[in-house]
């Protein structure tokens, strides 16, 4: 069943963005932070260790925290306080509920066209929230005087395929 395997790769592409979106989230947080850092400036190793906790605090919580926490460093406007919202939930429902809800859909060709449609719409949503997080993460470091990825970096990157611990 060839749709089979689309609907899983709808599926995994969906998931990827939901972790983009959780990555986005996290960096917003981080570069907030970033603003009591003067570009260039040497950090003193106790206040490096200070950071390194904050980071690693924000690493281990989940989506939800995470937003929340994004939502509290600033005022957005209704609809992207909206578009966030509903991105979480469609996160949550996608890795919690998506199989569950459609339990028999996914044995004829039918119900799996509908899923595939519903998974490329989830997949839309979350990447519009994705670029919203990703531009006030760049705001935010542009005001601290900190560069984000250049393009040359990212190209390079990309170009090694390699794994990247972020």
């Amino acid at each position: 069943m060839p749709d089979l395997n689309e609907l899983y790769a709808e599926f995994g592409m969906a998931a990827e963005m939901a972790q983009l979106l959780e990555v986005e989230a996290g960096s917003v947080g981080l570069a907030f932070l970033a603003i009591s850092v003067k570009s260039g400036e040497k950090v003193p190793a106790a206040q490096r260790e200070f950071y390194q906790q904050i980071v690693d605090h924000t690493n281990r919580q989940n989506l939800g925290k995470l937003l929340r926490m994004v939502q509290s460093i600033g005022t957005f406007s209704p609809s992207m306080t909206e578009t966030i919202e509903q991105a979480l939930e469609r996160r949550n429902y996608l890795t919690h509920r998506f199989f569950r809800t459609h339990n028999f859909a996914i044995h004829n060709e039918t119900g799996r066209a509908a899923m595939i449609r519903e998974l490329r719409e989830i997949h839309a949503q979350l990447s519009i929230a994705v670029t919203m997080l990703s531009g006030v993460g760049a705001t935010l470091l542009a005001l601290a005087g900190h560069e984000d990825l250049s393009k040359e970096a990212h190209d390079e990157f990309i170009a090694k395929g390699e794994r990247l611990d972020i």
